[in-house]
């Protein structure tokens, strides 16, 4: 490991801020930026390409540090010391485990080969990345096969969609497009569509769910639009009993694939 890099001026340290704060940096250079001992390892794991780790000295030097750069010895990762106020200045969280890393960014293109899912996710025009991130845990801990984001309007690689999902995020089939993209994706894949909504009067547990289901999730302010209305006609609603009108995203969709696992069992 080469020498601490102290300045909070230095040109890596800079960089390091710009990939965090501006997705258009991140899309033209295809990097992003993780923090945090399990997000980064997750990565690894994941078989994604990680260009740079960033440690703060404190943690560089300390037993969990040196295991874990000494784990990573094998791979082709340049490593660095960065000292606490420049760490400070790179680092987006509020307490840190002292690891930053630079990583390759991959294509979220929709799949042209058919995948056969066993259960998918829609998430249409999401836009909370703590949100997003909260689900991509909730799908990789459900054994959700795909997850298609029609038309978001975050930044996938956003770093706090790293930080919510623990890096779970590398480790899903997730794609992108427009909602005919991802609508045409569904019905090329013969696959049983079913949407949440309020209105309907059958509890998401009198589905008869099985194999082969995809769960459309409107956005956090308005819900599914009418192009998703007017297509899907399988409708289902989350029963409640207190007097919150919905329920956040991510308790949706644990809810209903929950139960998804439950009926296939």
């Amino acid at each position: 490991m080469k020498e601490i890099i102290s300045s909070t001026t230095n040109p890596k340290v800079k960089e390091l801020v710009r990939l965090r704060q501006s997705p258009r940096r991140r899309r033209a250079l295809g990097l992003f930026v993780a923090e945090g001992v399990t997000e980064v390892d997750a990565l690894f794991r994941s078989g994604r390409k990680v260009r740079e780790i960033y440690c703060c000295e404190s943690f560089a030097e300390s037993a969990q540090g040196s295991e874990f750069l000494e784990s990573r010895n094998e791979d082709d990762c340049l490593a660095l010391k960065l000292g606490s106020e420049a760490f400070a200045k790179a680092s987006y969280q509020n307490s840190s485990d002292g690891v930053l890393a630079i990583v390759e960014s991959w294509s979220l293109d929709l799949p042209a080969v058919p995948q056969s899912p066993r259960l998918a996710l829609v998430l249409d025009e999401i836009e909370k990345p703590g949100n997003l991130g909260a689900i991509l845990r909730t799908a990789e801990a459900f054994g959700v096969s795909n997850l298609l984001l029609s038309e978001p309007v975050l930044d996938f690689f956003n770093p706090n969609v790293v930080r919510s999902s623990r890096g779970l995020m590398a480790s899903l089939r997730v794609n992108a497009g427009t909602k005919n993209e991802v609508y045409s994706w569904l019905e090329k894949e013969e696959l049983r569509v079913v949407g949440t909504s309020s209105k309907s009067s059958k509890p998401y547990w009198d589905l008869g769910l099985g194999k082969g289901t995809a769960f459309v999730l409107g956005s956090e302010k308005e819900g599914l639009g009418e192009f998703w209305k007017e297509r899907i006609r399988e409708w289902a609603c989350i029963p409640m009993e207190g007097d919150a009108s919905s329920l956040n995203l991510n308790a949706s969709a644990a809810c209903l694939l929950a139960e998804f696992n439950r009926s296939v069992a």
